[in-house]
């Protein structure tokens, strides 16, 4: 068994096609197959089932893709480490962070580390906090980072700064919510479930029993803001999310009803796998920033 024999198999269950793990290998089809049959021979038992137009994991062939994800994960720490004694601080990061992260505070969080470790290399995926969580737990990628509570077991969650959420409304509706009890029956622009936003509004919602008129789901921050602006209803959002906006007077905050809720951002990773070094670097800068 090698690591190439192995990252081909990984490969292959994620493409679920020769012909493409092929390309993406650089290697011909025949070698990739090849590759998964040693596999197969040295643990004797059988991994892959094919047909004529797809493949499928056996039983053996699931544990051993988890097991797999591992090894490659502890090979490519070892790799860094190993070139981090007589080099500085380079390689891929894959970093996967919910929206209100990854869109208004991630970018200038990697701006600045990029400043003191220029060879670093990044590979960021944004989607709402469940499908980051998921893509820690399957090793998609190194670390994530969100917002809000994560309640998996097998989840390592550290927290690193406080985020506040506010309510706002567009510039020209403000004078309508003077008190808590206007904001009964009213239209809301929300996230989709699995958001950590989407989680921190329910609770708003119970907490101060709120009836709502109606709501229209956005996935995306931008989107929320956007029909915020055009009178589609009000929104509970980050206020880090809003600062070009409080500063243009496109959206007011209603600071006067006292509804602001503070949240935590974390670092997530899998629980039980090493950190690696540029996972590290990232973390203690991130801690280290404002």
């Amino acid at each position: 068994m090698n690591i190439d024999e192995i990252e081909t198999f990984i490969t292959l269950v994620q493409e679920k096609n020769f012909t493409k793990t092929a390309e993406k290998r650089s290697l011909s089809q025949p070698t990739v197959s090849v590759q998964i049959k040693n596999l197969e021979n040295q643990f004797q038992t059988q991994f892959i089932r094919r047909t004529t137009r797809q493949i499928f994991l056996t039983e053996d062939g699931h544990f051993f893709y988890k097991e797999a994800l591992k090894i490659q994960h502890i090979y490519r720490n070892i790799q860094e480490s190993l070139y981090a004694r007589h080099h500085e601080a380079s390689g891929l990061l894959k970093i996967g962070a919910s929206f209100t992260i990854g869109e208004y505070r991630l970018p200038q969080m990697i701006a600045s580390l990029k400043g003191l470790y220029p060879n670093l290399t990044f590979a960021i995926t944004i989607a709402n906090t469940d499908t980051i969580m998921q893509k820690v737990q399957h090793f998609d990628v190194d670390f994530g980072l969100v917002e809000g509570t994560i309640k998996a077991k097998n989840i390592e969650q550290t927290p690193f700064k406080h985020d506040q959420l506010v309510i706002i409304c567009s510039t020209r509706d403000v004078e309508h919510y003077q008190t808590i009890n206007d904001l009964q029956n009213q239209s809301w622009v929300i996230r989709e479930e699995g958001s950590g936003t989407r989680e921190s509004f329910e609770t708003l919602i119970e907490t101060f029993q709120l009836t709502i008129h109606s709501s229209i789901t956005i996935s995306s921050t931008q989107g929320i803001k956007e029909g915020v602006k055009n009178g589609l209803g009000l929104a509970f959002i980050s206020e880090s999310a809003i600062q070009e906006e409080l500063r243009n007077g496109s959206l007011q905050v209603l600071n006067h009803l006292n509804l602001q809720t503070e949240r935590q951002f974390s670092f997530i990773h899998r629980q039980g796998v090493p950190v690696t070094k540029n996972t590290k670097r990232f973390i203690k800068h991130a801690l280290s920033l404002d």
